[in-house]
């Protein structure tokens, strides 16, 4: 993994973010999706249906395996990784989310219900917000509370605002920035 992504995966900033497909790509409820936190990694989807059996996706914790999927779709190919041994697992846990630990995946999933205004926005502050961090004018704490802002202002002053086509996507990426890049400079005074 890249510097940005594990930074990502550290706030769950990654997590939030494939929230926000899982929204959009199965066109669910916010009731209808859960985020667990699963330690051993090997469990990467699960559905429940109404009758309550679950299908879940496993694999070894390699992002190669749907990497190469994703590549060869809808062909499957060896993506290099061993095969997942069941006899080799010891335990599958879960846990749920600890919130005031994970601000981001908080605010990503708040902003996943407001509209692609706030998604859109959320994650150009995001990408403000890592890169200060990586190149130490911030805290990592601070990612959360300059991501939060950000949300806020676009949310206040832009709750009509349509994402038509692609150049209003990178007017409102661009606003995001300039309001992350402000918030950085009151931190830093």
């Amino acid at each position: 993994m890249g510097p940005k992504i594990s930074v990502d995966s550290a706030t769950m900033m990654n997590k939030g973010l494939e929230y926000i497909e899982a929204k959009w790509l199965f066109n669910t409820s916010r009731e209808q999706l859960k985020v667990l936190i699963h330690p051993q990694s090997v469990i990467h989807s699960m559905v429940q249906y109404q009758d309550g059996s679950v299908i879940a996706q496993l694999g070894e914790p390699d992002m190669a395996t749907p990497i190469s999927y994703a590549m060869a779709y809808p062909e499957r190919v060896t993506a290099g990784v061993p095969a997942l041994d069941f006899t080799r697992l010891q335990q599958l846990t879960f846990m749920e989310v600890d919130f005031a630990r994970y601000p981001c995946l908080q605010l990503a999933m708040d902003a996943c219900f407001l509209g692609q205004h706030a998604t859109t926005s959320l994650n150009a502050a995001n990408e403000v917000a890592v890169d200060a961090f990586l190149k130490r004018k911030i805290r990592f704490t601070d990612i959360a509370l300059i991501n939060d802002q950000v949300l806020s202002k676009v949310c206040a002053t832009n709750t009509q605002l349509h994402c038509r086509d692609l150049e209003s996507l990178l007017e409102l990426d661009t606003m995001a920035r300039h309001f992350a890049h402000q918030v950085l400079k009151e931190r830093q005074a």
